[in-house]
């Protein structure tokens, strides 16, 4: 098509009479919670916790439930876990409260994967009632089965539900709604002042690019920010009184200014680049239809300002499609200045590309005949059903073999038979989160040589884990008893660890 894109009326490219015969079928819906529920949800407890995050969660939310105290996340060794707030460690004592008071691998998991659930529903539900449903499909299939969403949706990390949380304040907010506040207050319970970060500036952006809010209501970006800072404010207060300033110093000042920063030496430094190849390789297997929009947005802006003469056509007065963009764009470029990187921080843009997306393929489709309409269909299908088939893959085949190294139950069952409740075992100068859930309480964790001295003091046996590189030394220092070996990590896994343990006892 060569006409020029500025003379097409705003949804031109998505007529009333054109969603009107597109518009959802009754049966669809169930499908598509069907889809994201067999995608997020089968066999989600079936693997081990195994990482660090997923076994704080599961230890934060255990506590909670045995001590019924609710307010500061505590550790099994007793220590003020103070890198996150406690929204995602509620979440997942709510559902062992709900599992008669036990923390499983499901229960750590199911809130992130009901987060999951809930933003890819959203964003198809936002679309829909904007009366695009081609384009509610699109989105939330992109969504949903964007490699690294499905796999953390999969995962017990507090990214997936901060991504939901972004989303249902970012959804609200295109339509200048003051109960944005509430989303956006949960989203700083969940990861802290970033949630505000990720929101403010895209809903700012929205406001002066896509001509939002709505309705003469300029004041709901404002008041909508200030309601969330009023609601989630309390507990950061009493979190840093009861600690006395640790809270501060701990969360605010390392795991955000010197994360931002980069000054911190224990926190690896990445490119300003970085994000880019990351969310290429995370964003597959969409990535080069993404890749594509934004070439076509190139060729079209080019096309406005009479450099060359478009073969396709872009919305560019597409609101939803805009605000997309913006979505993705802003928080892009807000994640990109911090110096520390990691690729789950990326997610809150997720929802954003996958709008853009939807609305750019319904506009393209609109303009198709009505065989590559149908051959586009069959296409996207196949692919949905391609990943929900891979995800079986890695369930059954790929995951088993990754986690074998990380195994720790076994380990964690044979110190409990040499050191059965209540006798304490002393993680010395490691921090085995996932040998320390398995272990239960109760368990101390030292660094300080004098520690394990004083701890090897006291009468009867004592129990230590430490890694290997220390076992001599520790023998010279503890005097007063004999430390014996008595077996190592690598004895009972199938592949050799990752970061070797060794169980020692006192003679």
């Amino acid at each position: 098509m060569n006409a020029d894109f500025r003379s097409v009326p705003i949804h031109a490219h998505r007529p009333k009479e054109l969603a009107g015969k597109t518009r959802v079928r009754a049966f669809t819906v169930p499908a598509l919670v069907l889809f994201l529920g067999v995608l997020f949800f089968f066999r989600l407890g079936h693997r081990d916790l195994y990482s660090s995050h997923e076994a704080r969660a599961a230890q934060n939310a255990q506590r909670m439930l045995d001590t019924g105290d609710w307010g500061l996340p505590v550790l099994f060794d007793g220590q003020a876990d103070l890198q996150k707030p406690p929204g995602y460690y509620w979440l997942v004592a709510v559902a062992g409260w709900l599992n008669g008071g036990t923390v499983t691998e499901f229960e750590a998991r199911l809130p992130a994967a009901l987060a999951g659930l809930l933003t890819a529903l959203m964003v198809f539900a936002f679309l829909q009632r904007e009366g695009r449903p081609t384009a509610a499909w699109i989105a939330a299939g992109v969504l949903a089965t964007a490699v690294h969403f499905t796999a953390i949706t999969r995962t017990a990390r507090i990214d997936v539900p901060l991504t939901c949380a972004v989303t249902a304040s970012l959804l609200l907010m295109f339509r200048s709604s003051v109960l944005a506040a509430i989303p956006a207050a949960c989203g700083v319970l969940l990861k802290g002042p970033i949630a505000l970060a990720l929101i403010g500036p895209v809903a700012l952006l929205g406001v002066l690019i896509v001509r939002k809010p709505v309705d003469g209501r300029p004041w709901a970006l404002p008041l909508a920010i200030t309601f969330a800072v009023i609601l989630s404010l309390p507990w950061f207060l009493w979190a840093n009184d009861i600690t006395q300033g640790e809270f501060f110093r701990v969360f605010i000042v390392h795991h955000h200014v010197e994360r931002f920063a980069g000054t911190s030496p224990a926190l690896a430094s990445h490119p300003w680049w970085y994000y880019g190849p990351r969310f290429a390789a995370d964003f597959l297997p969409w990535t080069p239809a993404f890749v594509g929009l934004c070439v076509w947005m190139i060729r079209a802006r080019r096309a406005c300002t009479g450099e060359t003469q478009p073969s396709l056509t872009l919305p560019a007065r597409d609101e939803h499609f805009r605000y997309g963009m913006i979505w993705f764009a802003t928080m892009f470029v807000v994640l990109s200045t911090a110096h520390f990187k990691r690729a789950d921080y990326l997610l809150p843009l997720y929802p954003g590309a996958a709008i853009a997306l939807g609305c750019a393929a319904e506009s393209w489709l609109a303009t198709r005949s009505p065989r590559t309409v149908r051959l586009a269909k069959w296409s996207f299908g196949a692919i949905l059903i391609a990943v929900l088939a891979g995800w079986q893959i890695m369930s059954f085949v790929v995951e088993p073999a990754e986690h074998a190294k990380e195994e720790k139950r076994t380990f964690a069952a044979m110190i409990r038979e040499h050191a059965p409740a209540p006798n304490e075992v002393l993680l010395f100068r490691t921090e085995p989160h996932l040998l320390a859930w398995h272990l239960g309480r109760p368990l101390l964790t030292r660094v300080e040589w004098h520690d394990l001295r004083e701890f090897c003091e006291p009468p009867g046996p004592r129990f230590i884990v430490m890694p290997p590189e220390y076992v001599s030394f520790a023998q010279h220092i503890v005097t007063s008893r004999k430390l014996v070996e008595v077996a190592r990590l690598e004895e009972y896994t199938a592949d050799k660890p990752p970061r070797p343990l060794v169980f020692l006892r006192t003679e």
